[in-house]
């Protein structure tokens, strides 16, 4: 029996539309179980584009013993597609585990790219630069957020962090006081009925933050240099 294929699929970092075309053609014709890191909400997501797949939960707190269940059914001929909430897998999410383990086994392993929170913020912030440092989630603890975030300081370019609502207005703080001079650029519940953009400099943030809706998932772009267009940058 020819052994089976590991997909890794992106999902809707909320809006369940943005799932591409080929995700759901496999989805519905190729893959055989869906492992996924919360198996209502994958659920869910899959009901609503009337695809319907066994679910098993694997998520960042699973065993080797867990991922190597996956394995042992994609050597007996199983197509295996991995989920996680939104995004892609393995940006800041659960994946790149089982992508290393998969792949030191000899299992194929093959991407179904689509939505990633980096690329939304990045592409409505207007900020003029290839050079992109990805951070994720920062730290819980206050000083060594702190400490991410002045190291950060050190990289030219766009620096882009993800952020829950519980700790948006801290972080924010933290930010105001390290990029000061910076223009910075927060999204709110992107793709989703309700998102929110909102552009201003480092030394503005704390007056916004008493207003600021700290509902939702928050995307925070920072531009660490002089903000210049390509027409500026010609003259220099």
């Amino acid at each position: 029996m020819n052994p089976g294929t590991l997909y890794i699929i992106a999902s809707p970092i909320g809006n369940p539309e943005d799932m591409t075309i080929r995700a759901l053609k496999l989805l519905g014709e190729t893959i055989d179980i869906v492992y996924c890191e919360d198996t209502r909400q994958t659920g869910r997501l899959l009901s609503h584009h009337g695809i319907s797949r066994p679910l098993r939960s694997l998520h960042a707190h699973s065993d080797d013993a867990k991922i190597m269940q996956l394995v042992d059914e994609i050597r007996s001929g199983k197509n295996i597609g991995y989920m996680t909430d939104s995004g892609t897998p393995g940006m800041s999410d659960p994946g790149s585990k089982i992508v290393a383990i998969a792949r030191r086994e000899g299992v194929a392993v093959i991407p179904l790219p689509g939505v990633s929170a980096l690329t939304t913020i990045v592409s409505v912030s207007g900020f003029p630069d290839k050079n992109i440092l990805f951070g994720g989630f920062l730290s819980k603890k206050p000083g060594r957020r702190k400490n991410e975030l002045s190291r950060m300081r050190e990289h030219e370019g766009i620096i882009v962090i993800y952020e829950s609502p519980h700790r948006i207005k801290k972080v924010l703080a933290d930010i105001a006081e390290i990029f000061p001079d910076r223009e910075i650029f927060i999204g709110r519940e992107m793709t989703k009925k309700f998102e929110e953009f909102i552009a201003l400099r480092g030394d503005t943030i704390p007056s916004m933050l008493e207003n600021l809706k700290d509902m939702g998932e928050f995307a925070i772009a920072i531009f660490n240099k002089e903000l210049k267009f390509a027409a500026e940058e010609d003259k220099d």
